[in-house]
């Protein structure tokens, strides 16, 4: 494994990994934590160190090179935040031309993970790419439902993101696999088409979960929740599922937002919920 301060490179079996920061961003702490105790959120995040009063976030998205395809998973947040939009170029510093993406995937359509489908003069970053999205996640942001239970920016910068590759989408309706090795499973909750990228190669499992949690904090607390999933209780289901599966297959897993970078560890049982243990840990 190799890191530098924009990416960090690893292998999966015969897949070459390279997790990829688009920047971070803070938020304030009653948007991840809208229901947890007070006292006992200060506990917990002064057992790790962490601010008790806002929350720090990384933005990590992730390339995967196969025996004949390379894949992008999310497009990062673009110009959303002050602190963003450098996914691009820590791309180019690791030696990857936008234009040899051939495939993205696209596990929902948040500013923050969609926010980076277009440039400055409106053309796609990624020009060469098929891209890949749920069915129910593409339906969804353009429908009028979603004006009802998203923000109006969030609607808008999907649809304004998500129509320039509608001729060259791929509209996912269940868990399969879309390239060899590469399987989508669908965990719905975070928004009504949220998706989880599974990898295999040489018998290594690895998962991208997105946003199915926001913090190691919601897999030690799973009754914690984020202001932003849209569907709870089926955001619920889909974090036991996702993260059980994670853990039975001592799979290697990204947390789009785990803290620190390269947002990359594993988890394992622990009460009624999980653990994180950060790659830096597991090495050391």
């Amino acid at each position: 494994m190799m890191t530098t301060n924009g990416y960090f490179r690893f292998q999966l079996g015969e897949f070459a990994c390279l997790c990829l920061s688009d920047g971070s961003h803070d938020y304030p702490m009653q948007t991840f934590f809208t229901n947890a105790p007070e006292a006992e959120l200060k506990a917990a995040l002064h057992q790790y160190n962490l601010p008790t009063d806002y929350i720090t976030t990384p933005y990590t998205n992730l390339v995967v090179d196969t025996d004949d395809r390379r894949v992008l998973v999310d497009l990062g947040a673009g110009a959303l935040a002050p602190r963003t939009g450098k996914l691009l170029q820590n791309m180019h510093a690791a030696g990857i031309p936008p234009n040899s993406i051939d495939s993205v995937l696209i596990t929902h359509a948040h500013p923050d993970h969609i926010g980076g489908m277009l440039n400055d003069s409106g053309t796609l970053n990624y020009p060469n790419a098929a891209y890949y999205i749920s069915k129910v996640e593409w339906d969804f942001w353009f429908s009028e439902h979603a004006l009802q239970k998203a923000p109006e920016m969030f609607v808008t910068i999907a649809r304004n993101s998500l129509k320039p590759v509608q001729e060259r989408v791929h509209l996912i309706e269940q868990d399969q696999e879309i390239i060899p090795g590469i399987h989508t499973i669908l965990a719905a909750g975070h928004t009504p088409g949220h998706m989880v990228i599974a990898f295999c190669s040489g018998n290594q499992y690895l998962l991208y979960t997105s946003d199915t949690v926001l913090h190691p904090l919601h897999l030690e607390h799973p009754d914690w929740l984020p202001i932003y999933d849209l569907l709870p209780e089926q955001a619920a289901a889909s974090k036991h599922t996702v993260f059980n599966l994670a853990a039975e297959r001592r799979a290697l897993v990204i947390g789009q937002h785990f803290h620190p970078f390269p947002s990359l560890g594993h988890v394992i049982r622990k009460g009624n919920g999980w653990h994180w243990l950060p790659v830096a840990d597991i090495e050391n």
